[in-house]
């Protein structure tokens, strides 16, 4: 880097230090890292704001003098200042600016070649100076812009961007411009330079045109586009006719651009002569270039200049010019591509200001190239006429009719993208009058045919991206109809009464309810406005359709309301707005009905219940009385014939045609004329499409209906059919034409079938008993046997239904022996059992359960076989299903749809078949009844599936419900519960089922056993009976999974059964309830485990005899339980064990291998469960942990290695489950103490220990052994798998943790417990670097925890002597818990204090470095005990803390640390004798700690220096306060230190130190800023200390820059960053009259230096200190 001296010439020069400063940021500038050269530009610019003239001569100076400098350095400095010129322009010189002008032009055009960012930099110093001091850059440009010669390229840039910067100041320059640099242009050989002339001849036009629009604000009035033309037209010539031809695409766009804004300033005449050539050249770029945004831009703005005053001299090139327009618009933008679109829409424009000029020509021309097959031709042509019917609205306003007549063939158009385009145009043309002209209606009916297109055919979907599908063209159309009938006041003449005619045509079916919505608001607004044009003339209105056309149309359209996108509503308003247009004698019914039918809809789908039953009865009704108040036989059969004559309307609606055959059925009821009767009988079976079941049911009822007044017509038609359609021969003349196939007989008898069905029901009761056997039932029993059909097997399982309904004795008024009732059971039984027990896919199992019920109804009762038959043909063919009726297909599309179906399938099935056994139950209302359903479900109880045991378990509580609600306990019949016992044992399992639904439905069905053996012993049903009713709360209970809730609700349970089970019935229970053991449900196992205990603890003498038999059931049992939990109940019928040979045992059970296995620690939990045992297993445990030695050593090279021993871990994995069982609590907290030294002793001792090599092998490991022996597993996978399941030996810190924990858990240490939890301590047990710390935590946790800080002098008695240990960690967890205790007041135990004090003290010595940290620890501590107890020990505990700061064996400062953390704790507990000769010594010993690497030590030595503070107010204040200001610089840095806890120390420091300093504003900021935790704001809070410290301290200012200086050594970044900051805060905000005072030139050197630090972060922060210094 080059460092210059100033040179006075050409520097603005202060005489300061800021002026090397300034240069030494200038020579910087170019830094390496991006962000530091970011910063120090910053800083640049900041001392250029604060001193302009100096920063912008000195990087003028400095370029000057430095011709050779890098570029990028030059480009940074011009950079630079730009910014400053242009915050600062007004404070700028004349003298400074030309210098600056002068400066900036030379490294311009220093470089012949174009070097762009070094150019760029200078044009754009240039430029910002230029808009004060243009006429001084355009004197230095124009001496670069000389004629004859060509100008260097970015001069002619400069000028340009000049013109747009100062258009006032430069236009008036622009005639000397243009005058030299016309001659310059055919000079101009190279691309570039072409290139810049057009983009600043471009500028140039475009400031003339801004300068002239804007004259009442420029300074010559007098300027005028004239004045300019002359050039212009010159310039235009030699772009246009040399230029242009240029094979360089940028420069072509330049030209074009220009161009545009050059006819702008041309003479009309010379427009008009160059128009063709401009035109050529400008369309023949479109060829040669691929984005032609910037061509049509050019183009665009040359036409708006032509177009002007009815102007036509463009006429003999429109054709031309459209050629080229309409390509761009026939190719659809890029909408990825903002250029695409934005050419789209300048094309666009350019139609519009075409249609000035040549509107009916254009419109001609559009219209002629829709008869173009071309898809994108016709959507172009589209887009255009919309644009122009928005935006050319005066140009086209005499073109409309063209228009309209013109599109009408487009409503024939079949591309949906191009309808959908179209429909766009005629939502235009709505909005501008258009549709009132003839022609206007056929658009209208256009949007209808969208509106009632077909869904789209199924498939994959189109691959281009641009497809409109017939669904999104549809939703489209609905919303343009609604929106031009609600919000286009003028369209109401169009559309009313026009959309009448569009209700009735077939093709228009699916626009109905869109129709019926816009019509709906016309009429009733109309009607209620009484409007002149309201009321229809149907003969001067010939094509609206007539009154019975409409009704009929309209009722069959609102029979399926849900149909056509929910068109209910709209079609019933449309005929409450219509009914006094339709006849004036249904206004009052209609009136009446229809609003309540509007409500019956709205209520339905806002609470999702509608039902098409249930509507259809409505509207059936209303049809019925419309009929009624018409009176009219004539009308009626008017009415008839117009229903019939649109039945072929609904060919492919088969709902709605459903419907119409429903109303046809209702007017034949009516009617009184046979003719008309048989005619449409015959119309019916002759439209019906019987392969459509929805057709077949509409049929079938309108046969019902029609029976109902002539039952015999109806016979002998449905006989005939028999006949005539239900062979395969046609028969008669024309029997060659066609043959009926097999599967048209077949659909055709499931027609007849279901005819059959609805006449008997709805035929007269006192006709249809004689018809029954005579012709119906001999009708149709042929057909049942060999059904292939399965419409044909459904509707013959309908037909029965219909028929069981039919014979009802409610029906018939009288009884009826239904001899046939055995032979039908039986086809419906195989029915069901035909169908699939995988899935279910059609309803034919739910259609024959149900009329299977309704034949149960019939009499005679069914026989018990009959029973047992259905019962379970009708239960097995449901339960067996899947969960949700069918399995999931993987990579089916419509998967879903049909998982859907099946579910509601399933359900609606489930639902029958209840219904089914509560017909069956209805007939034998006893225990009996139940029992013949509960011998078909219980063997669904122990399915694997939950889904097959929720099913049985809600059939058998629906059937234990209905008995409870229906049965008479009196009857004779009831004898007894017998089966109480069974039902209740095999429910038991279950209540404890891993499924919620299943328990709660369990205990439900108990419950409901319960209260049916309550009501046969003769209680009455609304007694009350606490017990029973309880069992409500369990199931609530049972809601959640939690074992132990589980556990809680079974154990109730056990009790009310117990009380409530009859002696008689015992035996038989226990011996069901064993079974339960057994159960695949790991939960039921157990729940049955447990009520078992609790019937055996409640009622065990009732079952003495068999107390043995079941203890050995049990016993053997116990190997074929799976499930742990249920093993554990078990066990605990075992609790007599003995207490013989303890010793012997616990031998035993300590000798064998580890870990244990399951076998044994069942035995151990067994022994625990005795107090007298656990008491005696204790001691002997206690005893050998002393007995043993916890470990072994041996020299492994330089280290010691210590491994595990067996006794000791063993005895602590037995402790561990020993405290895991409950029953030890008691002796747990009567051995207390012994046992909480011994397990802290143990889990030091384990800290580090090798794990116990393992001898001997488990019979499981020797299993796995031999398993590996006879099979190699080559697989690794499998055998680390393998590896990891074998037992390994626990570590000894994990089995001491582990049995601590548990032995705190057990004696309900819970505090101590969770505060470890807290402090992650059972981590820290383990690590080596940290269990001292733990022991730390546990000490102070035993202090304040209630139940073991009363023990704490029994347990220091138990530890003492382990100080005096021979192992190492013995000692080590000793002192961590005494030096704590110190620390903890030994419990204020003051008997403890001088036992524990004399113990550390006597360690002092120790050969381990940690013990002795941890003694001088606690005799630091000692400063919690009190005054007077560090009085007592002061002078031993400052020579300890002393000696404990220069210990030489210390290798990570660890003995420093707490040495001087124990200072700091005593300090404000001793007298200020004690320290006064010492004091400034400690100071001194301190202060090189303040910069040791380790972050410890150094906040350990804020800290200590903090706490001096103490005693600085005292003797010793004047030397304690020369301290604080040697110390502070160090302080106030490490305020900003990388590590927190540093920060942290530095903070409370300058709190404690700040009261001393005699400086209350400087203690007002320590306190309120530097709070512990909150978040300091470091450079705002150091340049606000800094102008305190001026202000209280201004002689020590100078020192404490001197020191910020000494910091430029340190070796974190971080602190001289800091450094360089203070500085810069302290000398930024010195008044200028204390400069003298400071060591300037050193610190600005310093600085200056700083700027050349190795890191990036260092020099931006001197960069930002030096820009503070803009005063020296």
């Amino acid at each position: 880097m080059i460092m210059p001296g100033p040179d006075e010439d050409m520097v603005r020069s202060t005489g300061g230090q800021v002026d090397d400063l300034t240069m030494a940021l200038i020579d910087a500038a170019y830094d390496r890292d991006e962000e530091c050269q970011e910063q120090i530009c910053n800083s640049l610019f900041d001392l250029g704001r604060r001193k302009p003239a100096l920063v912008l001569s000195s990087c003028y100076a400095y370029l000057k003098k430095h011709s050779k400098l890098v570029k990028e350095h030059r480009v940074v400095l011009l950079q630079c200042m730009e910014r400053i010129i242009k915050e600062k322009l007004d404070d700028i010189d004349t003298g400074l600016a030309v210098d600056v002008v002068k400066q900036a032009a030379l490294e311009l055009t220093l470089s012949k070649e174009v070097v762009p960012d070094w150019q760029t930099a200078a044009s754009g110093v240039l430029v910002a100076i230029g808009t004060k001091y243009c006429d001084e850059v355009m004197d230095e440009m124009l001496q670069r812009f000389q004629p004859g010669t060509l100008p260097h390229f970015f001069v002619v840039q400069t000028i340009g961007n000049l013109s747009q910067a100062n258009v006032y100041r430069m236009v008036p320059h622009l005639t000397a411009v243009l005058g030299t640099m016309l001659p310059m242009l055919g000079m101009a050989k190279h691309d570039n330079m072409r290139w810049v002339f057009s983009a600043a001849l471009s500028k140039f036009c475009e400031a003339i045109i801004d300068y002239c629009a804007n004259i009442d604000k420029a300074p010559d009035p007098t300027v005028t586009k004239d004045r300019f033309s002359q050039e212009v037209a010159s310039a235009f010539d030699v772009l246009f006719n040399s230029w242009l031809q240029s094979k360089e695409i940028k420069l072509r766009l330049a030209i074009v651009e220009a161009l545009g804004h050059m006819t702008h300033l041309m003479s009309k005449e010379k427009l008009d002569e160059q128009l063709p050539k401009i035109l050529q050249g400008i369309l023949g770029l479109y060829r040669r270039h691929p984005e032609p945004l910037h061509i049509t831009t050019g183009l665009c703005s040359v036409l708006d200049a032509v177009c002007v005053e009815g102007n036509t001299v463009l006429e003999p090139h429109l054709e031309q010019l459209l050629a080229t327009l309409f390509p761009q618009i026939f190719n659809p933008p890029d909408y990825n591509n903002p250029n695409s679109v934005k050419n789209h829409n300048e094309v666009l424009r350019c139609f519009a200001i075409l249609a000035r000029s040549f509107s009916g020509k254009l419109t001609g021309i559009l219209l002629a190239k829709l008869d173009n097959n071309n898809e994108k031709t016709k959507i172009g042509v589209l887009t255009i006429f919309k644009h122009l019917i928005n935006a050319a609205t005066e140009s086209m306003a005499d073109k409309q009719e063209v228009v309209v007549s013109g599109l009408k063939s487009m409503v024939l158009e079949q591309n949906n993208k191009i309808k959908k385009i179209f429909a766009q145009v005629v939502i235009a043309m709505a909005h501008h009058n258009y549709l009132e002209l003839e022609g206007g209606q056929q658009m209208m009916e256009f949007i209808v045919k969208q509106c009632s297109l077909p869904n789209d055919p199924p498939g994959k979907r189109s691959p281009d991206p641009e497809h409109v599908t017939n669904k999104q063209l549809k939703m489209m159309c609905d919303n343009v109809l609604q929106l031009l009938t609600t919000t286009v006041d003028d369209m109401e003449q169009v559309l009313w009464p026009y959309l009448l005619e569009l209700i009735v045509p077939e093709q228009y079916t699916e626009a109905a309810g869109v129709l019926c919505k816009c019509l709906a608001h016309l009429s009733n607004k109309k009607r209620e406005e009484n409007a002149d044009d309201y009321e229809i003339d149907y003969e001067t209105q010939a094509n609206v359709p007539k009154t019975p056309v409409l009704i009929a149309r309209l009722m069959v359209l609102a029979g399926r309301p849900t149909n056509g996108r929910d068109r209910g509503v709209h079609v019933l308003m449309t005929m409450k707005g219509l009914v006094p247009n339709l006849d004036e004698s249904l206004v009052d019914l209609w009136d009446t009905v229809i609003p309540k039918l509007i409500q019956f809809l709205e209520d339905a789908t806002r609470e999702d219940t509608f039902s098409q039953q249930n509507w259809e009865d409505l509207f059936l009704k209303l049809l019925s009385k419309t009929l009624d108040v018409m009176e009219n036989e004539d009308w009626t059969a008017e009415l008839g014939e117009t229903f019939g004559s649109h039945v072929n309307m609904y060919n492919n609606y088969p709902e709605e045609k459903n419907f119409l055959y429903k109303c046809l059925g209702v007017v034949m009821r009516k009617s009184n004329k046979k003719d008309f009767v048989n005619k449409h009988l015959d119309l019916i079976f002759s439209t019906i499409k019987h392969s459509d079941q929805t057709e077949r049911e509409g049929c079938a009822i309108a046969m019902g209906f029609c029976a109902a007044s002539h039952l015999d017509a109806v016979l002998t038609k449905l006989e005939s059919v028999a006949k005539t359609e239900m062979s395969q021969k046609s028969g008669g003349l024309f029997s060659f034409i066609k043959d009926r196939s097999e599967a048209d007989i077949e659909r055709t008898k499931a027609t007849l079938m279901l005819c059959y069905g609805f006449v008997a029901l709805f035929s007269p009761p006192t006709l249809i008993v004689s018809r029954m056997e005579a012709t119906i039932l001999r009708g149709i029993q042929p057909y049942f046997a060999n059904v292939k059909d399965m419409g044909v097997k459904q509707n013959l399982i309908r037909t029965v239904d219909l028929i069981g309904k039919a014979l009802h004795p409610d029906h018939l008024n009288s009884q009826y022996n239904f001899s046939n009732r055995g032979e039908f059971l039986n086809h419906l039984q195989s029915y069901m059992k035909a169908e699939s027990t995988t899935s279910i896919t059609n309803e034919t199992r739910a259609l024959a359960i149900k009329s299977c019920a309704t034949l149960v109804k019939l009499d005679p009762k069914l026989s018990e076989a009959e029973i047992f038959d259905l019962i379970k043909t009708s239960t097995d063919c449901i339960f067996v299903l899947p969960k949700e009726g069918m399995s999931p297909k993987k990579g089916k599309d419509d998967s879903y749809d049909q998982m859907l179906e099946a579910e509601v399938l399933l359900q609606s099935t489930t639902e029958a078949m209840h219904d089914l056994l509560c017909v069956i139950l209805s007939k034998d209302l006893t225990p009996n009844g139940l029992d013949s359903v509960f011998k078909h479900i219980k063997r669904w109880f122990d399915e694997l599936e939950d889904h097959r045991r929720v099913r049985a378990l809600e059939t058998l509580l629906m059937a234990e419900e209905y008995i409870l609600e229906n049965m008479d306990p009196t009857s004779e019949e009831i004898k007894g519960f017998e089966s109480e016992c069974t039902i209740l044992a095999r429910l038991v399992p279950r209540c404890t089922d891993p499924c919620t639904q299943v328990r709660q439905l369990a205990v439900d069905c108990i419950q409901v056993v319960l209260k049916m053996a309550s009501r046969i012993d003769g209680n009455p049903a609304d007694a009350k009976d606490q017990m029973i009713d309880a069992l409500s709360t369990l199931k609530e209970r049972l809601e959640k999974g939690d074992p132990t809730i589980l556990f809680s609700v079974i154990n109730d349970l056990a009790k009310v059964i117990a009380r409530k089970l009859p002696a008689e019935q015992l035996q038989t229970f226990i011996e069901v309830l064993q079974e339960g053991l057994l159960d695949p449900q790991s939960h039921s196992s157990s729940g049955a485990c447990v009520v078992l205990n609790g019937i055996m603890k409640a009622r065990g003498g009732e079952v003495l005899k068999q107390v043995g038999s079941i203890v050995s059931s049990l016993h053997e049992k116990l190997g074929q339980i799976e499930f742990a939990q249920t093993k554990t109940g078990t066990l605990r019928t075992l609790r007599t064990l003995t207490s013989y040979h303890l010793s012997t045992v616990m031998q035993s059970l300590l000798n064998f291998p580890l870990p244990y296995d399951s076998n044994v620690v069942e035995i151990w939990q067994i022994l625990a469960q005795d107090s007298q045992i656990t008491s005696s297993m204790i001691d002997y445990l206690l005893e050998t942990l002393q007995r043993t030695l916890p470990y072994e050593e041996h020299n492994d090279g330089d280290r010691i290695v210590r491994n595990a021993t067996v006794a000791p871990l063993a005895v602590t994995c037995a402790m561990k489950v020993i405290f895991d069982a409950e029953e030890t609590e008691e002796q747990v907290i009567k051995n207390y103490h012994r046992l909480f030294a011994a397990l802290m002793l143990r889990v030091g001792s384990s800290v580090g220990v090798k794990p116990l090599k393992q001898k001997s092998k488990t019979l499981r490991q020797k299993l796995f052994q031999q398993d590996r022996e006879e099979k190699p597993i080559k697989d690794k996978k499998k055998a680390a798998a393998l590896a990891a399941s074998t037992p390994k030996v626990p570590t000894c810190s994990q089995s001491a943790v582990s049995a601590f924990k548990s032995f705190l858990e057990r004696s309900k240490t819970k505090d101590i417990l969770e505060g470890l939890e807290e402090e992650d301590c059972w981590t820290k047990f383990e690590e080596e670097d940290n269990y001292t710390e733990a022991f730390t935590i546990l000490t102070r946790l035993i202090v304040t925890s209630t139940v073991a800080a009363p023990h704490t002098s029994q347990i220091v008695a138990c530890l003492t002597s382990s100080l005096s240990s021979l192992y190492e960690t013995q000692r080590v967890t000793t002192a961590a818990f005494f030096a704590e205790l110190i620390n903890q007041k030994c419990a204020d135990d003051s008997t403890l204090v001088e036992l524990v004090m004399n113990s550390l003290l006597g360690r002092l010595v120790d050969s381990s470095h940690v013990v002795r940290m941890l003694c001088i620890r606690g005799l630091g501590n000692v400063s919690s005990m009190g005054q007077d107890q560090v009085q007592r020990y002061s002078t031993t505990v400052l020579s300890a803390m002393m000696a404990g700061m220069d210990d030489k064996e210390d290798p990570d400062d660890d003995i420093t640390i707490q040495a001087m953390s124990g200072l700091s704790r005593i300090l404000p507990e001793i007298d200020e004798s004690h320290i006064r000769a010492i004091l400034i010594n400690v100071a001194l010993r301190i202060r090189p700690c303040f910069e040791k690497e380790k972050e410890g030590v150094r906040a350990q030595s804020y800290i200590l220096f903090g706490n001096l503070s103490r005693f600085g107010d005292g003797p010793s204040k004047a030397p304690f306060l020369e301290q604080i200001h040697s110390n502070l610089v160090s302080l106030l840095l490490h305020l900003n230190d990388p590590k927190k806890e540093v920060i942290k120390a530095c903070k409370g420091a300058l709190r404690q130190l700040g009261p001393l300093m005699e400086s209350e504003d400087i203690n007002n900021k320590f306190q309120k800023h530097l709070l512990e935790d909150a978040n300091l704001h470091y450079g705002e809070f150091m340049n606000d200390l800094s102008k305190v410290i001026i202000q209280d301290f201004p002689d020590k200012v100078n020192f404490y820059a001197m020191g910020c200086v000494a910091f430029f050594r340190s070796s974190w970044s971080e602190i001289k960053s800091n450094a360089a900051l203070f500085i810069g805060f302290l000398l930024g905000n010195l008044p200028s009259e204390n400069h003298t005072l400071i060591s300037k030139e050193h610190i600005c050197s310093a600085l200056i230096m700083l700027l050349k630090d190795s890191t990036p972060e260092v020099r931006a922060k001197a960069s930002e200190a030096i820009s503070l210094l803009y005063e020296y």
